[in-house]
């Protein structure tokens, strides 16, 4: 028995990478799925799986002895800052999503946040923008029309059409919050730990959503029961997500991670429909199919960039150490 555990073992060892990718999209899905179980206020479920988030990186940074005063250094501290508010938000926006509209229309709409990325790139950073980049992104919006299905445009009879509309809006918003904090994490590069990055920005997760929780509700926990079960899982799933997602960008290229990250759409569509019986309509179907092609597109791209950069450093003999680590951390907080 032993035997073949170990057989098994040696077997799947070259896909672990691709494995921790797919259980990265799982976590992240069923973490959806009890945001919408809970059915309880967007900022107080993303304080408390901040909260959670916050106990689980302790102990991780205190074992590992990571440096706090990194993230407070100037200029770093002010990219920091931006990171932590844009993703704080982000948060927010993706929950308000996930508890308004079905889970896979939600989650390839936030999905969209690599072409806002290429986009703010180009104009804040002076990041080369090609013909090709214009494509995939026009595709991919092209698939977050069809997704959102803006009443103005579909002339939907449906009484839900705004309100549907209104949740898809802030969905999008969430993507163009985390494209945001992308943008501040390339600015911050590698002198600040990621520990120390995501630990920053869990604090004020935590702070601001139950500030704002606490000024326009009346402050009240859940009783107990399913409900601060579902919170909870909320925590543990989103910490064990991003520690999967780590372990696979360190364990596979990150082009294939990419891709395979798009499952997320798919297990948000398949939860929707056992948990809570909502199929999706063929328009999200197909426009959720456009944004994961824009996304592998790009995804394949920028492997392909990566290997010409490659091979002409290796022929004018020089270093690729600093490209490799700049192209790394990059595409790990994609």
């Amino acid at each position: 028995m032993k035997t073949s555990i170990n057989n098994m073992k040696a077997q799947l060892k070259p896909y672990r990478g691709m494995l921790y990718a797919l259980l990265s999209s799982l976590f992240f899905s069923l973490m959806s799925a009890c945001v919408k179980l809970a059915a309880y206020d967007f900022f107080l479920v993303a304080a408390i799986r901040s909260a959670v988030q916050i106990l689980l990186l302790q102990s991780a940074i205190i074992k590992q002895q990571k440096d706090l005063s990194s993230g407070c250094k100037r200029p770093q501290v002010y990219f920091v800052l931006g990171r932590t508010i844009a993703g704080t938000v982000s948060v927010c926006c993706q929950f308000y999503a996930y508890q308004n509209m079905n889970i896979g229309d939600a989650s390839a709409i936030i999905f969209s946040s690599p072409f806002i990325t290429g986009i703010l790139a180009a104009i804040l950073l002076k990041e080369r923008f090609t013909v090709f980049n214009l494509l995939a992104t026009l595709v991919s919006f092209g698939g977050i029309i069809l997704v959102a299905r803006p009443p103005f445009i579909f002339r939907s009879q449906a009484d839900d059409a705004p309100f549907r509309f209104a949740a898809a809006s802030i969905a999008f918003a969430a993507s163009i919050a985390t494209s945001i904090a992308i943008l501040n994490i390339r600015k911050i590069g590698n002198k600040v730990d990621s520990y120390v990055i995501t630990y920053y920005f869990s604090i004020v997760c935590f702070i601001v959503p139950i500030i704002i929780f606490s000024i326009t509700t009346s402050y009240r926990l859940p009783q107990c029961g399913a409900t601060r079960w579902l919170l909870i899982a909320v925590g543990v799933l989103g910490f064990l997500g991003q520690i999967s997602f780590t372990n696979a960008i360190q364990l596979e290229k990150a082009t294939l991670i990419s891709i395979i990250r798009t499952t997320d759409v798919i297990f948000g569509y398949i939860l929707e429909l056992i948990i809570f019986g909502s199929s999706p309509s063929l328009l999200s179907i197909f426009g959720s199919l456009l944004i994961i092609a824009g996304a592998s597109a790009l995804a394949l791209k920028k492997w392909y960039d990566i290997k010409s950069d490659r091979k002409d450093c290796n022929q004018s003999k020089t270093t690729e150490q600093s490209i490799n680590q700049h192209q790394d951390f990059t595409e790990t907080h994609l």
